[in-house]
């Protein structure tokens, strides 16, 4: 065990694990034994900017927690969820070191703490959603980081509150607070946040406009009782005989560029444009002066602002069990994938046709 010592406490790059950027092997352990004393643990790493090929399974050393912001808290992931936000890594339209390993969510269980705890304690599982390096075994974490989760609620029902529900919940709450007098379009009503957000949003008592991709999609969600869903070809008619030329209250767009110039168009008088993501790819600069026709509110969001403390997190994860629990809130099982199939889970999510939340199993 001598040398098992000497591995963990080698030089300061292998200290920090996830920090390597290549994998590594102590020359004084064969890889046998450094699987077995849990050394070396797994992770999906990317070296470049690319497609979904460019993920690969390789080993690194396992990262310990220390005082170092991050890395107070080691964490062992049991799911791993998979974001829109990792494929935008991926392509290089959001900042990003390379090679570095993605992901940013999860649920897993704390393992040990480097610091003293305000509102956990090892051994709890816990949640994240803006967290690093998530496509892994094990990861290192903040306390402040942390979501907490109902113990009675299984991981696998848990995951998709986390960024999608999370995320869907301060758009139906905070961007626009939606109620009996909302009209509301949604794009990629189908998707993760949006098949919660617009679920969401009718609890609310909203009319939801639900938009997606084809007419399959279309009567899914008509027998889910959303009678107004429609094709992005029906939309601007639908918007225009619902509201009688008025224009909607609210539009949610997460696919960006391919949308937002006939999106922003459908928001009536004093309306939010809310965009919160980029599917299809960014949105081109807007002039300002395109928001004075109807004095339209645009807004960029992003989870982070909405979730800045503990309390928050709390609020708004309870209310979204609460749903959930009430039955305002149906979810789809999950799809999860090892860590050899990333290249098809991320292709898979760019489709459009995932229908549902993906994740990473590490058991």
């Amino acid at each position: 065990m001598a040398e098992l010592a000497d591995a963990l406490a080698g030089g300061a790059s292998s200290r920090k694990g996830f920090g390597v950027q290549v994998p590594v092997r102590s020359p004084e352990l064969t890889r046998k034994q450094h699987i077995q004393d849990g050394v070396f643990v797994r992770a999906i790493s990317i070296s470049a900017v690319g497609s979904a090929d460019q993920l690969k399974v390789e080993e690194f050393l396992r990262p310990v927690s220390s005082n170092t912001s991050g890395e107070q808290l080691l964490i062992r992931v049991e799911l791993a969820g998979i974001n829109f936000f990792d494929i935008y890594q991926r392509r290089g339209e959001r900042p990003m070191n390379f090679p570095g390993i993605l992901g940013v969510e999860g649920i897993g269980t704390i393992l040990e703490s480097s610091v003293p705890l305000q509102n956990f304690k090892v051994g709890d599982r816990v949640g994240w959603a803006g967290g690093t390096k998530s496509y892994a075994e094990f990861l290192t974490l903040n306390e402040d980081q942390l979501i907490p989760l109902p113990v009675s609620i299984s991981s696998a029902k848990l995951l998709p509150l986390l960024s999608q529900g999370l995320t869907a919940h301060f758009l139906a709450t905070s961007s626009h607070v939606a109620s009996s007098k909302t009209t509301a379009l949604v794009t990629a009503a189908s998707g993760g946040v949006g098949s919660v957000l617009i679920q969401l949003l009718r609890r609310a008592g909203a009319r939801v406009i639900p938009v997606t991709s084809s007419h399959e999609k279309v009567e899914r969600l008509k027998k889910l009782d959303f009678e107004h869903a429609c094709t992005y070809t029906e939309m601007k008619e639908r918007v225009s005989n619902l509201t009688k030329g008025l224009g909607v209250n609210v539009v949610y767009d997460s696919v960006g560029r391919e949308t937002f110039n006939q999106t922003i168009e459908l928001v009536g008088r004093r309306g939010d444009m809310v965009l919160y993501g980029a599917a299809s790819g960014p949105v081109d600069p807007v002039n300002p002066l395109t928001l004075t026709r109807n004095s339209i509110y645009l807004s960029r969001p992003t989870l982070s602002d909405f979730v800045p403390t503990f309390a928050e997190k709390k609020e708004r994860i309870n209310d979204l069990v609460s749903a959930l629990l009430s039955g305002a809130l149906e979810l789809t099982a999950i799809q999860t994938f090892t860590f050899e199939e990333a290249a098809q889970a991320h292709r898979l999510l760019e489709s459009g046709m995932a229908g549902g939340k993906l994740a990473f199993t590490t058991e």
